[in-house]
């Protein structure tokens, strides 16, 4: 066999060695990437398990609450009492805070019609103004031929 030849078969050999390290290499890439993934997945798993715990543990201590205070009638029908005082407050305050918005309301849009008149005024005069400086440039023009007329 001669020196070509080994160089070509050597080349061949380390060409499949290659492809073949190229495949287990994709291979392990593939199984750490599913690792991964079922790794993630896993997190998630346990992390929405710890939020239920947690969801569960907060519903069980409002219920002991509860329970506790719903003992006494007497208890709750104070706490309901308080609670229409509350809601008496609140709707009083809304519907002030109505009024006042309505108000409010009302002023922004005078003002809003003030400003459009007063823009509408400012066109106005901007359009007296130009045509005052037109005819005050006319009467200079007609002075200068005049002028120039008196001079000959």
């Amino acid at each position: 066999m001669s020196l070509d030849g080994l160089s070509k078969q050597f080349e061949d050999f380390v060409g499949r060695a290659r492809a073949a390290l190229d495949r287990e290499i994709t291979a392990v890439k593939n199984a750490a990437s599913a690792a991964n993934a079922e790794k993630s997945s896993a997190q998630a798993a346990l992390a929405e398990l710890q939020g239920q715990l947690k969801q569960a543990q907060s519903q069980l201590d409002a219920v002991m609450k509860d329970l506790q205070r719903g003992s006494t009638l007497a208890g709750i029908n104070r706490e309901i009492t308080g609670a229409r005082k509350q809601l008496e407050a609140l709707q009083v305050e809304t519907a002030e805070t109505e009024k006042a918005l309505a108000a409010l309301q009302k002023q922004r849009a005078d003002g809003e019609r003030q400003l459009v008149a007063l823009g509408n005024e400012a066109q106005r005069m901007i359009a007296i103004r130009t045509e005052g400086e037109a005819v005050m440039a006319d009467i200079r023009a007609k002075l200068a031929q005049v002028q120039i007329g008196q001079r000959s």
